[in-house]
């Protein structure tokens, strides 16, 4: 039974990686290696269900390695490890998760898991070839510049013949290194606002599709049709969101999809034809809106509760084709080669610039181990942008289209609550959007008509008016006569 990487001793993960190293150098470096550290004898672990996690254990199931299985199956499909992972970065943060974050202890768990962690695992092959190349660099200057015991004795260079050892001053690091530091903040900042606006995007997709049930709600008519239809357009709007899932995850999606627009075709809330028809679509999303906008019409429903709606679903649109600019466009990838080509050559140089500043230690060892660490951040801010870049794959939209969007569309439309709502005397009953305009309409003949009757009386009025006037003046002039 194969021990998860955090319990495994220090002696067994040496062990284990030299056995990698001796079955395949050239692929444990470049190429598809066998599992990290681990050796042939050891069995894989029995997959774990996904409800059989908690919430904790099932984000971070990959990093422990208690599902080797799935990760066997995923590398045989030719899956790396970075991708298939990323659908347990999918994380969904509640009260619990939220007290767990900003726990004192986080400091000390996130050091115990730091060689388990993702971002050690994304970049295994990486970092031990710049390990391995400081210490070839270690050992190579051993033999050309001299090199002293384990008994303290001085040993002279095997290879004296080769001019000086293989070292770099440190001032071209020091002029690069803000160069390249800028570079990587640019890099993680845009890469992080994409994600940002990704979210934004999906969190403008739920409000607006709860905004789509609630008018419907309350501006269809209470009639059997008007339900009929008033269940249509949240069926259809829920398969709205599956579709820009489904589109944003790739065809991987497919299936999931299909099953979930059948589920709805069991129901009753769309037919078969739609289904099938949705499937074949070009643009599944633009698809489904198109069903609302077919839907909106066949509902006898006022004008201005159309154009609200309607608003609703040209705002769905709006926010569809902005998920599909983030998708299509990534960071230009003149500036992402660059970066990568810049922090390898770094990287790589690296040991020969930290060769003098680690004189005192024994042979210049430290070079090694300070290698390692700086590669491992420098390489990890760096894979922090390119594992985020591009979102919706990471974004847990399995959580916002099944609770956020059709749950409480569902819940919203259940009879029990519309039937809670109704306030009204039940001598009066609520009337529709037409018996409404209808209302609108009369009392506004019924203001007319006063009107009319005010303005042809107006002239009458007027001349009493003038009459009475000007029989106050004689009288006035009488008096003073």
């Amino acid at each position: 039974m194969q021990q998860p990487f955090g319990t495994r001793s220090a002696y067994d993960i040496f062990k284990g990686g030299l056995n990698n190293l001796a079955r395949d150098p050239t692929g444990w470096f470049f190429g598809p290696s066998s599992a990290l550290y681990s050796s042939e004898n050891i069995a894989p672990v029995a997959p774990v269900m996904d409800d059989q996690l908690t919430t904790e254990q099932l984000n971070s199931k990959w990093l422990r390695a208690v599902n080797e299985e799935r990760w066997t199956m995923a590398k045989a499909e030719g899956k790396s490890y970075a991708e298939e992972s990323r659908q347990y970065r999918r994380t969904v943060y509640m009260h619990d998760e939220w007290v767990r974050h900003r726990d004192s202890n986080r400091f000390f768990r996130n050091m115990q898991t730091i060689v388990s962690s993702g971002v050690a695992l994304n970049l295994k092959e990486e970092l031990a070839f710049v390990t391995m190349t400081a210490a070839f660099i270690v050992v190579a200057n051993c033999f050309i510049d001299g090199y002293t015991g384990l008994d303290g004795s001085q040993h002279g260079a095997i290879l004296g013949f080769l001019p000086g050892p293989l070292a770099l001053p440190s001032l071209p690091f020091s002029i690069s290194l803000p160069a390249l530091s800028l570079l990587l903040v640019f890099r993680t900042n845009t890469a992080y606002g994409r994600w940002n606006e990704a979210r934004t995007l999906w969190g403008g997709v739920v409000n607006t599709c709860r905004n789509v049930a609630r008018q419907s709600n309350a501006f269809y008519p209470d009639t059997p049709q008007g339900d009929d239809l008033r269940e249509r357009m949240v069926a259809n709007t829920a398969a709205f969101a599956y579709c820009l899932r489904a589109f944003l995850r790739g065809p991987d999606d497919n299936e999931k999809l299909r099953s979930q627009l059948m589920d709805l075709e069991a129901k009753g809330q769309m037919p078969r034809a739609q289904v099938e028809a949705c499937m074949a679509a070009a643009n599944r999303p633009m698809f489904q809106l198109a069903a609302m906008s077919a839907n909106l019409k066949e509902a006898d429903i006022g004008s201005m509760d159309r154009a609200r709606i309607d608003t609703s679903i040209s705002l769905l649109a709006d926010l569809t084709g902005a998920c599909e600019r983030i998708f299509k466009s990534p960071v230009p990838l003149v500036y992402t080669r660059l970066t990568a080509r810049f922090l390898t050559t770094f990287l790589v140089l690296l040991p020969m610039g930290l060769w003098q500043v680690t004189g005192e230690s024994w042979n210049h060892w430290a070079t090694i181990p300070a290698t390692f660490v700086i590669a491992f951040f420098l390489f990890g801010i760096e894979e922090i942008g390119i594992q985020i870049e591009e979102p919706f794959s990471i974004l847990p939209l399995e959580a916002l289209c099944d609770g956020s969007i059709a749950a409480t569309m569902k819940e919203m439309n259940t009879k029990e609550n519309l039937q809670s709502f109704d306030f009204g005397s039940p001598s009066q009953p609520r009337l529709d959007s037409s018996q409404e305009e209808s209302t609108r309409d009369a009392a506004g003949t019924v203001d007319t008509s006063a009107q009319d009757a005010t303005r042809d009386a107006s002239p009458s009025v007027n001349f009493m008016a003038a009459m009475t006037a000007q029989e106050a003046k004689q009288a006035a002039a009488e008096r003073r006569e």
